[in-house]
């Protein structure tokens, strides 16, 4: 029995998560594009160049850093049938890529947003916006139920759960987040890191306890600069 198969024209993009930690205010941030909705960063592949390649021009394009590969991660690949842009199938490849220094300057389109937890949802803020996560688990049931809320374009909402999933999965094992952080930091800073993500206050996180468990992820490398009075803070490195 012959099988009738219908071959549409298809495009291929690139979707950069790029993570950040503002030492200022101990919070972690992403960045945005405005284009009437907020919109992660994104390109096309140029020639001769593959995806961890594009990653990487996208990121020094936007922010002046020229990362590590050891800095970016696939995320996923978005293949739904109804991604569909003008008579094309639109396939886009998900990075997420690690900021190892805060970016002092990016073009006048891109914004920092802040990572919060808020009864167990994930949110994106800055000032009184609000962008929340989306709330279904797969691809599929994005594009069933076609969600879309709070100016997220086309899928970002998707995503961005996605990555604050595997993020929040990986944080005993590879966290690799902790990457934001540059390479040196301190366990209060991993602390902040770690806190929305797990959906606590990094107060909740006992210091002492959270040194004993993931010892085998840092390891201490001396003492940060005196800042008043008590106690230098330790500073860590990543083992990985």
């Amino acid at each position: 029995m012959k099988i009738n198969r219908t071959f549409i024209p298809f495009e291929v993009k690139l979707l950069n998560i790029i993570w950040c930690f503002d030492r200022k205010t101990n919070q972690v941030k992403v960045i945005l594009k405005d284009e009437g909705d907020w919109t992660l960063p994104e390109t096309y592949l140029i020639q001769d160049e593959d995806a961890l390649d594009a990653t990487i021009r996208l990121t020094h394009e936007l922010t002046g850093q020229t990362v590590s590969p050891k800095n970016i991660e696939q995320l996923e690949t978005l293949t739904n049938p109804k991604r569909v842009v003008d008579g094309k199938r639109l396939v886009t490849m998900v990075y997420m890529t690690y900021l190892p220094e805060f970016p002092e300057m990016m073009t006048s389109t891109l914004e920092l947003f802040t990572l919060e937890n808020l009864n167990s949802h994930y949110y994106f803020t800055k000032g009184e916006k609000q962008l929340a996560v989306a709330t279904v688990d797969t691809e599929a049931e994005y594009y069933q139920k076609r969600l879309r809320k709070n100016k997220f374009y086309q899928v970002n909402d998707y995503v961005l759960k996605k990555a604050c999933l595997r993020i929040r999965h990986s944080l005993d094992t590879q966290p690799d987040i902790l990457r934001i952080l540059g390479e040196a930091f301190t366990l209060r800073e991993a602390r902040s890191l770690y806190a929305p993500f797990l959906g606590v206050s990094f107060h909740e996180i006992d210091n002492s306890n959270f040194k004993k468990t993931h010892q085998r992820l840092f390891r201490e490398i001396g003492k940060a600069n005196k800042r008043g009075p008590g106690r230098p803070a330790s500073l860590y490195r990543l083992r990985f």
